[in-house]
């Protein structure tokens, strides 16, 4: 049996542009992309998910390799997979956001922890409410959700395609735009109740001049925010399921574009 080069090339990029649209998810998408998950696992994931998706995907083109639209090529599908990872992102970092507004109102601000999603020093509440988002995260299938919108994405957006041009760069921009929204409204009623924790120390100390409220007002902004806390997480989830399915719009739309 003889093959041609053609042929050969053809089956070669059929498994090709999946791996590198899949590569470019898994470096970016949270969970996926943690620290604590190694470069080659994820190669391989990404492998075994190109094996796997690459059958029933429609016929990709044929491009000469190591040409200009080749290059173009590998480009765009690198890049439709970063995008989609970072809107998931986006979910992550207003979860960041809301602990960095409640520890900088609660004093908390100097208990840092290294975040093991991204590698980097976060306050112990970020760190927190991170694991939990992550969660929740998977509790609500969202690795599922995921591969399936990975599949889908190359028939809503398939190779050699126009890619993504200013119309869908304009709808990451306004994802964005919505960070510190999202993360306002999810530190918003922990913000609201050490409001009115301040309110009333401020107004002990007008009424008590001698009390000392470093020694006392810290131990009660402490247990307030773990209290508070208690009550607002059990809403907290809900919020950033809200904002996870906002985020797997965003993705739908963004592909639906072409």
């Amino acid at each position: 049996m003889h093959f041609s080069d053609a042929q050969l090339l053809g089956w070669l990029q059929q498994y090709a542009w999946p791996f590198l649209r899949i590569s470019g998810v898994l470096m970016t998408v949270p969970v996926f992309s943690s620290h604590q998950i190694s470069a080659r696992a994820r190669v391989l994931l990404a492998l075994l998910l190109s094996l796997i998706i690459a059958p029933v995907l429609p016929a990709a083109p044929a491009i000469a390799l190591w040409s200009a639209a080749w290059w173009m090529a590998v480009f765009q599908q690198l890049a439709i997979g970063a995008l989609i990872g970072v809107i998931l992102q986006f979910v992550f970092e207003a979860v960041t956001l809301s602990a960095e507004l409640m520890s900088a109102t609660a004093g908390l601000s100097f208990a840092q922890l290294v975040d093991p999603l991204r590698g980097v020093t976060v306050p112990v509440l970020a760190q927190l409410l991170t694991i939990f988002s992550t969660l929740v995260f998977l509790a609500m299938g969202g690795h599922l959700l995921l591969f399936e919108y990975l599949a889908r994405s190359f028939t809503l957006m398939p190779v050699g395609d126009s890619g993504l041009g200013l119309e869908e760069m304009g709808g990451i921009l306004r994802a964005s735009s919505r960070l510190f929204v999202d993360g306002l409204g999810l530190a918003l009623p922990v913000l609201l109740g050490l409001l009115v924790l301040n309110l009333a120390l401020g107004v002990i100390s007008r009424a008590a001049p001698s009390l000392n409220l470093f020694a006392v007002g810290f131990p009660l902004t402490l247990l307030a925010v773990l209290l508070l806390l208690q009550l607002a997480l059990p809403s907290y989830g809900e919020r950033v399921q809200q904002l996870f399915d906002q985020a797997w719009v965003t993705i739908v739309q963004l592909l639906r574009r072409h």
